[in-house]
């Protein structure tokens, strides 16, 4: 016979641990970090900086192990890596690292715009690294035209053979070369990284920062509407002076063509990761419950293939 009181302990512990299962069971939210840089201090992996061929260090050192370590305490489900530009052309390292751990990630190298056959290296690092695409940097080349050149068309066309995604660190009046480009060749998924670079120390940063509204009639553009510190004149979380920027992004685009992610990776340069969610989550408040979570994970389902499970 059971001892006094015991078959309403059992009944405490049966709720107990059914009231955990369904916790357990509950699914969390997807978090999928769209930009990663990772680097290391490893003489593997040399530094070979284009634009600052001097450099040969940086202040901290951020490996791929740093990265999944905050990916498991965050929640994040994949991250898409992106060669910080200190490697140059040399994806090396990014190719490590998602070789290392293929069920956390994706990639995007680097590649040389001026590259005598710049769809060869495309090729080459896509389907002999894994890779999924490439990002391009004319921010560094401000007067350039290289963007829309018809150079670059074999490129592009190779690109929409392979099914790449181009991301694009861009300044908003070299806007109307990548809309020429999304037009041209509407194969190619695009990513706008860091909400087009708005200039706030220019006395009217809208004119030229309008030109990336254009680009929403193309479905397969996305803006990454992230990296708030890389806009904002005053520095200070919550970087209330980006909000306006990115309220009119979001009006224009609407939550299906933005995505999120962190740029510099653990150490935080700027902000540590609980405050990157929390500016999606809590600052800009505009956005809806079901835009945050496109914004947040499932939009970059629809322009990466992640591994599965």
């Amino acid at each position: 016979m059971p001892a006094r009181g015991s078959s309403a302990f059992s009944r405490r512990g049966f709720l107990t641990m059914a009231a955990a299962g369904l916790a357990a069971a509950k699914p969390s939210r997807l978090i999928i970090d769209t930009h990663l840089e990772v680097w290391t201090f490893n003489p593997k992996f040399p530094f070979h900086h284009p634009e600052r061929p001097d450099l040969k260090r940086v202040p901290v050192e951020a490996p791929i192990e740093n990265e999944v370590s905050e990916m498991k305490q965050f929640g994040l489900k994949y991250a898409v890596l992106i060669n910080p530009r200190y490697y140059g052309w040399d994806n090396s390292y990014i190719s490590y690292s998602l070789h290392r751990y293929p069920q956390l990630f994706v990639a995007h190298g680097l590649l040389n715009p001026h590259d005598p056959d710049p769809a060869a290296r495309l090729r080459y690092w896509m389907e002999e690294h894994g890779f999924q695409g490439m990002r391009f940097s004319p921010i560094y080349h401000p007067q350039s035209t290289w963007l829309n050149s018809k150079e670059l068309y074999p490129l592009w066309r190779e690109a929409e053979r392979l099914g790449a995604v181009f991301n694009f660190y861009i300044l908003p009046h070299q806007m109307p070369m990548l809309e020429d480009m999304a037009g041209r060749f509407p194969g190619v998924k695009i990513v706008i990284d860091h909400l087009g670079k708005p200039d706030l120390q220019a006395p009217d940063p809208w004119t030229d920062f309008r030109k990336m509204f254009r680009l929403k009639r193309f479905p397969q553009v996305w803006v990454s509407a992230s990296e708030p510190y890389e806009i904002s004149l005053t520095k200070q979380y919550p970087y209330r002076d980006t909000y306006p920027f990115f309220k009119a992004t979001y009006e224009e685009f609407g939550g299906k063509q933005l995505i999120w992610g962190t740029g510099y990776p653990k150490p935080r340069w700027e902000l540590p990761m609980d405050k990157e969610l929390a500016f999606v989550d809590q600052a800009l408040d505009f956005y809806t419950p079901e835009d945050r979570e496109l914004i947040l994970g499932k939009n970059a389902l629809r322009i990466w293939k992640f591994p599965k499970g």
